[in-house]
């Protein structure tokens, strides 16, 4: 098996400067590091700041007792290696079937319930870190803001789900399901769009 510790990563005025030297496969990459596969059922994500490396090292400790983070296995100086998450991302789910359903809302809720309780501050995760499981489940990933941030709404996820037509659908689901957290999420938003 190749070291993974021999991956580096150094961020750069053009990005992200990433030394592979071994077979791992490239999975993801963003601003704070990259992401490889090491095993069917593991990843490893490489961190260029040590402040990054600590702040998701953080949040994924406190989520270890939740579904809805990666598992950790093992972290080191400036790296992670955690649950490989099986699935597609939720956009791209969500445009090959065309609607939400129900279920995928009820999801949605449990999981921003799930952030609160965890203690994060931060409940805007981009829908690219959603990902559906091959068992219908879904996962969050890329915790290095949510400890860090403060937005009590998923601002981010809604934005999305409008530019795919579904933010409406969306909220009549959760109106039914929580009209409490339905008209708490309408005041934030109006509050933003008054600002």
């Amino acid at each position: 098996m190749d070291n993974f510790k021999s991956i580096s990563i150094k961020k750069t005025k053009n990005g992200l400067e990433i030394k592979n030297p071994t077979n791992y496969e490239l999975i993801g990459k963003g601003v704070q590091g990259a992401v490889f596969r090491i095993s069917d059922d593991r990843c490893i994500k490489v961190y260029a700041r040590e402040r990054h490396w600590l702040r998701e090292s953080e949040a994924l400790n406190a989520g270890q007792d939740s579904s809805i983070v990666p598992k950790v296995f093992e972290v080191g100086e400036n790296y992670i290696v955690m649950e490989y998450i099986k699935g597609q991302p939720l956009k791209e789910y969500l445009r090959s079937i065309g609607t939400i359903p129900e279920p995928i809302a009820k999801k949605l809720v449990f999981i921003f319930k799930e952030m609160k309780r965890i203690g994060f501050t931060r409940i805007d995760a981009a829908i690219r870190h959603f990902i559906v499981t091959d068992d219908g489940e879904i996962k969050v990933v890329d915790h290095v803001n949510s400890m860090k941030r403060l937005q009590a709404w998923p601002i981010k996820l809604f934005e999305s789900l409008a530019r795919l037509y579904l933010l409406d659908l969306f909220l009549d689901h959760l109106k039914e399901m929580d009209p409490d957290l339905y008209w708490e999420w309408q005041n934030l938003m109006k509050n933003s769009k008054d600002k």
